[in-house]
């Protein structure tokens, strides 16, 4: 009798059977699982803090338990791909957005707050740069990336047995953490991965030893191999972590600068810094890290303390896109036009905990010293070279202006070129009801100034409410809700809507981000907390600049009384969540212009004619569009990559057939191509097989007709290993048969198995050399 070498041994595909102990194949389970984990941890240089991991870990947890049940129930593919669809869907509504279920269910409410959270999040990964704030939107797409990952990794590693593609999710999201990280925990981290990565690819060897005929396996030894194999690839794997943790970053140019600054930070020139969009984090600071001292300020004059300002809406999300230039000497003082009276202010800034890279100064800073930083001449913002401007000190000089409101009223409706097509710009799909609501809201404005001031005091008249407790964001959507249904919000709705509408009417306008003056402590600095956090908006008045206005209830500008008609007002230490003014009065809806009654505008100097606003012609739903590009995708890719298959594969025909020159070659290349066909239908021949032998199975396996199939066989066997070859009327003839045995197999092929064989990529590629059976028999 034949005794194999091989205990018997479990299939990695499903767990069951009499192969290898199914601690073997747990342990391997467990591997990959620990393998994603690494992959999210790295995500965590991305963020500022660590409350997204326990929910993607669980996510990535989940995904790999339920593609672990379905493989060992045996569920095929597209069951499993179904079941995890839902387990999807199922996870997000329940414990990502459980306020828009129904009974647990997800409603059409779900499907809208989730696209709206996942919109937010593209928008703030175009602005900002790691560490970044958590935003829900964040959370969602790392979740589900996770959730994906899981399965992927799986299905190769245990249905495919792909053991090196299986390790190629994981990967990627490390990568894409690694590229885009802040430098913090970067050792850590890329040690956590690679000891994943080492364990991991450890117990897919050991699984492969265990599991597939080999020749390393010694007769009495078989609980010997995966130990040993354990044993000894921990200690290679740990020795060649260590070594690249330790060793790797002290070889020469470590630390130095990329060779090919793919990074725009790692660019030198001016506005090469990429910077985040402060609005991102700030309901965060006020709320989260409310009593958290920012920074103190020894100043002449209480200010609001500006960090930059934002030009750039893209509909969802404002930011900037400054050119931040060296600091020689003095900073511009901008005033070449101002017609106001300026008085400076001198500043001494401690920086205690802020996690930005603009410095803090009254607006217009005009001098800088103590600390290397670059400044942009536009927005009048200063950027630090450091990572960050915790711990500086610095002092400052700013000129500040006092604003007569009789002048302020005088100002014509004019603005230079660039300003009015830089601070007007709005989406092409902007909302027409709020275009409308604005020119509602300034019909009784001559002046520029008198349509800002009009429309700070509708936000402040006692319709609208300073609410911390609602979502940040300040798209359409968002911003329709928080105009006419909500009317609740913070300094990032106000300040947004504000900027919004005054585009829309033709107001140059920008949104600037700051901090509110603080309180004095015992020595008479300024403590400025994470509840000062603030955004306002800044109107440009010709002849005198950037005009910042207050339509934030509960908060005033100081020393702008005279103009905002609004007192100095901060939030208190002992209530910053909320600052609501008198009960709302009856508001009027939004309504279309009165006809003969044209929208405010700013025109463009020199144009000699006045900018027209956008006309508020209502827009169809991006919805439609979305859809429809989703179903070309989701169709046209998988289209392409058979289109792109078939090709291939007649273009290797094309040039096999090509390099056939005598007879001999032609008849067997016909031969070969039969044995493709023979293949793809379930019947591959086997090395050791003759034409002949390979023909008689073939033919009673598939059903095709034998007596053409073993005449071709024979006229093979004759090309091959004849004495004489064959001639070039066989070979013809061996030509044509070749032709109507593969049309044959091919029309035997039921749809199912043409749809499978189309999209299979395996037969491009090169055949392996099967593993030598090596057997002991007795009797």
């Amino acid at each position: 009798m034949r005794a194999d070498l091989h205990p018997p041994m479990v299939d990695p595909r499903t767990g069951d059977g009499a192969v290898s102990p199914r601690w073997l194949l747990l342990l391997a389970e467990i591997a990959l699982v620990g393998l994603t984990a690494a992959g999210v941890v790295g995500l965590a240089r991305l963020f500022s803090d660590g409350s997204f991991l326990l929910p993607v870990l669980a996510f990535a947890m989940a995904g790999h338990a339920l593609a672990a049940l379905c493989r060992r129930r045996r569920l095929p593919v597209p069951t499993t791909v179904a079941l995890a669809a839902g387990g999807l869907v199922a996870g997000i509504s329940i414990f990502l957005l459980p306020e828009t279920t129904r009974f647990g269910l997800p409603t059409a409410a779900t499907l809208g707050q989730a696209g709206r959270e996942l919109s937010e999040a593209l928008a703030a990964f175009r602005a900002v740069v790691a560490p970044a704030p958590v935003q829900p939107g964040f959370v969602l797409a790392a979740a589900t990336v996770s959730w994906v990952v899981a399965f992927v990794a799986d299905s190769a590693a245990f249905r495919a047995r792909a053991r090196a593609e299986a390790a190629v999710p994981a990967a990627t999201l490390f990568l894409f953490g690694a590229a885009l990280g802040a430098p913090p925990h970067r050792i850590p981290v890329t040690a956590l991965f690679l000891v994943a990565l080492v364990a991991y690819w450890l117990t897919q060897r050991v699984l492969t030893h265990w599991s597939e005929p080999h020749l390393m396996a010694q007769p009495g030894h078989a609980d010997a191999g995966p130990h040993s194999l354990l044993r000894g690839g921990a200690l290679l794997g740990a020795v060649a972590v260590m070594a690249a943790v330790v060793v790797g970053p002290l070889l020469p140019g470590a630390e130095a600068s990329a060779v090919i600054p793919w990074r725009s930070g790692d660019r030198g020139g001016p506005g090469s810094r990429v910077t985040i969009s402060p609005l991102v984090d700030i309901r965060s600071r006020m709320v989260d890290q409310s009593d958290v001292e920012v920074f103190s300020v020894d100043s002449d004059a209480r200010a609001y303390w500006r960090l930059t300002s934002l030009e750039i809406f893209d509909g969802r999300i404002w930011s900037s896109r400054g050119q931040y230039r060296e600091i020689d000497g003095g900073l511009s003082d901008g005033s070449g036009d101002d017609l106001a009276t300026t008085g400076t202010i001198v500043q001494d800034f401690e920086i205690a905990d802020l996690a930005s890279i603009w410095l803090p100064a009254a607006y217009r800073a005009v001098r800088l010293e103590g600390v290397e930083a670059r400044f942009d001449d536009a927005s009048a913002s200063l950027l630090t070279e450091e990572e960050q401007a915790t711990g500086l000190r610095y002092r400052v000089t700013s000129e500040v202006r006092s604003l007569d409101p009789g002048a302020l009223a005088q100002v014509p409706n004019v603005a230079p070129a660039e300003v009015a097509e830089t601070y007007t710009a709005l989406p092409a799909d902007f909302s027409p009801e709020v275009q409308m609501a604005a020119a509602r809201i300034t019909q009784d404005a001559p002046t520029q100034y008198e349509r800002a001031r009009s429309l700070q005091d509708h936000f402040r008249g006692g319709s609208f409410s300073y609410d911390l407790s609602v979502a940040p964001g300040h798209g359409d959507d968002d911003l329709e809700r928080f105009l006419f249904e909500s009317r609740r919000g913070y300094c990032e709705q106000f300040a947004g809507a504000f900027a919004a509408m005054a585009r829309s009417i033709g107001l140059p306008t920008r949104v600037a981000v700051g901090f509110t003056p603080g309180e004095p402590d015992a020595e008479g600095r300024l403590v400025v907390r994470g509840l000062n956090a603030h955004a306002w908006p800044e109107v440009y008045l010709a002849g005198y600049g950037w005009v910042a206005f207050e339509p934030t209830p509960g908060r005033g500008i100081p020393g702008a009384e005279a103009y905002t008609g609004v007192a100095e007002q901060q939030a208190a230490p002992a209530n910053p969540t909320t600052a609501t003014t008198r009960p709302p009065s009856e508001t009027v809806p939004p309504t279309a212009t009165a006809a003969g009654q044209g929208t405010p505008t700013t025109a463009a100097e020199g144009d000699g004619a006045d900018r027209q606003a956008t006309s508020p012609t209502a827009p169809g739903s991006p919805w439609p569009s979305r859809v429809v590009l989703a179903l070309g995708v989701v169709i046209g890719l998988p289209l392409a990559w058979a289109g792109a298959l078939a090709l291939f594969v007649r273009r290797r025909q094309e040039r096999r057939r090509a390099g056939a020159r005598t007879a001999d070659q032609r008849v067997l290349v016909a031969w070969s191509e039969v044995g493709e066909s023979l293949a793809r239908a379930g019947t591959p021949p086997r090395e050791w097989e003759t034409p002949m032998e390979y023909a008689q199975r073939a033919g009673g396996a598939t059903g095709i007709d034998h007596r053409l199939l073993n005449a071709l066989a024979g006229v093979t066997t004759a090309a091959g290993w004849g004495p004489h070859g064959v001639g070039e009327d066989v070979a013809d003839q061996a030509t044509r048969a070749a032709s109507e045995l593969r049309q044959r197999i091919e029309r035997a092929l039921d749809t199912k198995t043409r749809l499978r064989l189309a999209f299979d990529p395996r037969p491009l590629l090169p055949a392996r050399k099967p593993r030598l059976d090596v057997r002991v028999s007795s009797t």
